[in-house]
């Protein structure tokens, strides 16, 4: 698996789970593999597993990027989400362990419903451990996203972008590029500057996601199967599914052909769009204006 995405020229490497972690020697192999690649290589973890040694050797394994996962500025309200006591304690000492070994260490955060009125409280923490930005992204309504018994509303997560573009302008300390806005978070809807650095969602056109069984999907939020890669290579899995031609193909319609801004998003998250629905061609769940046309 590893040879065949080296192979394609892979411009980005991200590790995720669950929690990586708990196999630490395959990802330490992973790693070492794609050393030297100039593939980018990142680690999403909750930072449970990550000590000083831990760092040091991720960092000598050739990982560049780390994206720790905290969920509340409060110890107490991070750690009930996670359901293990200290997770809050650990998430903060795995950053500042990433950093002193010179790890790219940004803080991840997904904005739910128990967050999403503390997004300020969330980055002036992380501000103070010298983390090098905060990345942030809406709960995707997919899997267990779908099962929550209070789902984030459009309206919560519109109010959560506007506190964060809001101590961006006001706060000397953050700058435009610290706060990582990742597909579908919509900040050029509140604030028209933040288009110019707003990246689309990749999913199924340059990102492909892999399970630990071989499957391969458009990316991890879609539960759509294109083929496994222990059946047959990833190539033909990306240039022969015609569910995959119609994800790239038929991404805008309706009320977003009508929107000033669908060059910026294509409607966004495709994966949001199919699991609710499902289909490719409606507007992203989590996008406020679509109520406006």
């Amino acid at each position: 698996m590893v040879d065949q995405i080296a192979d394609r020229g892979t411009e980005a490497l991200s590790i995720t789970g669950g929690e990586p972690l708990l196999r630490k020697e395959l990802v330490l192999r992973i790693l070492e593999r794609f050393d030297g690649h100039p593939a980018v290589t990142t680690l999403n973890t909750s930072g449970w597993f990550v000590n000083m040694e831990m760092a040091k050797k991720l960092k000598e394994a050739g990982l560049q990027k780390v994206q720790i996962s905290l969920d509340s500025y409060d110890p107490k309200t991070h750690d009930r989400f996670r359901g293990m006591k200290d997770s809050h304690t650990r998430a903060i000492r795995a950053v500042e362990y990433c950093v002193k070994m010179g790890l790219e260490t940004l803080v991840r955060t997904t904005i739910t419903p128990y967050n999403f009125d503390s997004m300020p409280e969330i980055l002036n923490l992380i501000l103070t451990k010298v983390s090098h930005g905060l990345v942030v992204k809406p709960l995707i309504p997919s899997g267990r996203g779908l099962q929550m018994d209070e789902p984030l509303t459009y309206e919560q997560h519109k109010r959560a972008i506007i506190d964060l573009i809001d101590m961006i302008r006001m706060d000397s300390r953050v700058s435009q590029e610290y706060v990582h806005f990742l597909s579908p978070c919509l900040p050029f809807l509140i604030d028209g500057d933040f288009a110019v650095n707003a990246e689309k969602c990749e999913c199924g056109e340059r990102l492909a996601f892999i399970t630990s069984m071989g499957d391969v999907q458009p990316c991890g939020y879609t539960h759509h199967v294109l083929g496994n890669i222990l059946e047959m290579p990833l190539s033909s899995i990306w240039t022969e599914s015609r569910f995959l031609k119609n994800w790239q193909e038929n991404r805008i319609s309706g009320k977003c052909k009508s929107c000033g801004f669908v060059q910026t998003c294509e409607g966004e998250s495709r994966a949001a769009a199919y699991e609710t629905t499902p289909r490719l061609d409606v507007p992203d769940p989590m996008c406020w204006r679509r109520e406006q046309h």
